[in-house]
């Protein structure tokens, strides 16, 4: 593939997500994630040719895990690679130590970690250069794992992360066209050992697949996980379309839903509605087993109390109702500088205009909340709601309870607090619920698997 041509695929990706509700105009920018390789190089410089044109801002950002000696270097020459080419680059670090095994998924949550807390922060949604090969080897690791439907749609081309926008531009396109495109650039690239070495799954799964036998194999993968993001895709809004008539969300902390509806459906369909409020209440990163749905279900009729996945399931004949459990865990808290988006106790994003440290408001905080200010215009809620608001403990020893917006504050990384200010508290604090992770459906004619 020409550069054009790369070019040409990677402007409908764009404006793809510029026509969606996905991206407000004018204040996104994009974070090109840049190992050094080839294929992230060839997508930095069609990124960065492509976002003058458009006006967008651009940025590369390089990880540096610390996995090996040489890391910090490389790192840094990428860096400068970029940077002589004109595109703005930064190098993240981490800083924590790796664990003695499972690296590369330890790496991994790193990356991501870093990368999502940067694309907050510069209000951007963040690229990837994740390929049709890759689609192939991540679908073959889940079909030896025995994924369902939803797990073989593999990589999406666009989803949500930790309130984050990722994109995936050239999943259509072949490594070896990846690798043309940077040298047709002239670019030096490195080459990450890790990628052939034989110890990681992915690394046999590759060169098993690079056989020349397999051609038809790689391709019929990539079909299957098409074929699986459709059918996930149309699973979802059927879902979607019976939750928003059944069901009532109040944030991230309480479910309603129609029971007299609910009891009439197969099991295969309450345990998939169920699976999705215990997602979207529980805030886990793993689905809820059948097992233990199937154990939650059978108790709904007779109106016996549930606890699953970080949430209490309770029912009648008239309602069922999932609430967010405070939890055994020691209580999450986090320090926050003024003018930063965080991210808190998994369902929230939150962002402050003062120093400080954000805690859920607790049981007692709850009982205590005639005498805080801001808590006037919370009604209806119940006991265990209340316990899980965040608060800020400002240095000063004040405490400021949230104003909550009703928009996501962080999809592309853009920040909006303009409507309903508290005008005594000035915005102190902003939280909204967390966007469930997921992929995302968007106009791109070059993509099938959106």
């Amino acid at each position: 593939m020409s550069v054009a041509a790369a070019k040409n695929r990677l402007t409908n990706h764009l404006d793809g997500l510029r026509q969606s509700d996905l991206w407000l105009e004018g204040l996104s920018g994009v974070l090109v994630a840049v190992s050094g390789g080839p294929d992230s190089l060839a997508l930095a410089f069609v990124t960065a040719e492509i976002c003058v044109e458009k006006k967008i801002n651009i940025e590369a950002v390089v990880v540096d895990h610390g996995l090996r000696p040489e890391a910090e270097g490389e790192a840094s020459q990428v860096v400068e690679t970029l940077k002589n080419r004109g595109i703005r680059s930064c190098c993240l670090r981490v800083t924590a130590s790796p664990p003695s095994s499972g690296k590369q998924a330890w790496a991994r949550q790193q990356r991501m970690r870093l990368l999502c807390d940067y694309a907050r922060q510069t209000a951007s949604a963040v690229l990837f250069a994740h390929h049709y090969n890759d689609q192939a080897e991540t679908v073959a690791i889940r079909l030896a794992r025995g994924s369902a439907v939803v797990g073989l749609s593999a990589i999406a081309a666009v989803r949500i992360y930790q309130g984050v926008l990722f994109a995936r531009p050239f999943l259509g396109l072949q490594k070896v066209e990846l690798v043309a495109i940077c040298k047709a650039y002239e670019a030096e690239y490195l080459n990450d050992p890790s990628n052939t070495d034989q110890v990681f799954e992915r690394a046999r799964v590759r060169n098993w697949l690079q056989q020349p036998e397999q051609f038809l194999i790689q391709q019929q993968l990539v079909q299957l996980s098409s074929l699986s993001a459709r059918l996930s895709a149309r699973l979802g809004d059927a879902l979607n379309e019976w939750c928003a008539e059944n069901i009532v969300f109040t944030l991230r902390l309480r479910a309603q839903i129609n029971a007299v509806t609910f009891l009439k459906l197969n099991r295969a369909k309450q345990n998939l509605i169920l699976r999705h409020c215990l997602a979207v209440i529980g805030c886990q990163p793993y689905p809820v087993s059948e097992k233990r749905l199937d154990r939650v279900r059978l108790r709904l009729p007779i109106g016996t109390r549930s606890t699953v996945g970080d949430c209490l399931v309770q029912g009648n004949a008239k309602r069922i109702t999932i609430l967010a459990e405070f939890g055994r865990l020691p209580e999450p808290k986090l320090s926050v500088q003024a003018g930063r988006v965080y991210r808190f106790d998994k369902r929230w994003l939150i962002r402050t205009t003062k120093d400080g440290v954000i805690r859920r408001l607790g049981p007692a905080g709850w009982a205590k909340r005639s005498n805080l200010h801001g808590f006037q215009y919370i009604s209806g809620w119940t006991a265990r709601m209340g316990a899980m608001i965040p608060v800020l403990h400002g240095l000063d020893g004040r405490m400021h309870s949230p104003h909550f917006v009703e928009r996501h504050i962080v999809y592309s990384g853009t920040a909006s607090y303009s409507a309903h200010q508290n005008p005594t508290e000035t915005g102190a604090l902003c939280a909204t619920s967390l966007p469930v992770d997921g992929p995302c459906a968007v106009i791109d004619k070059d993509i099938e698997n959106i």
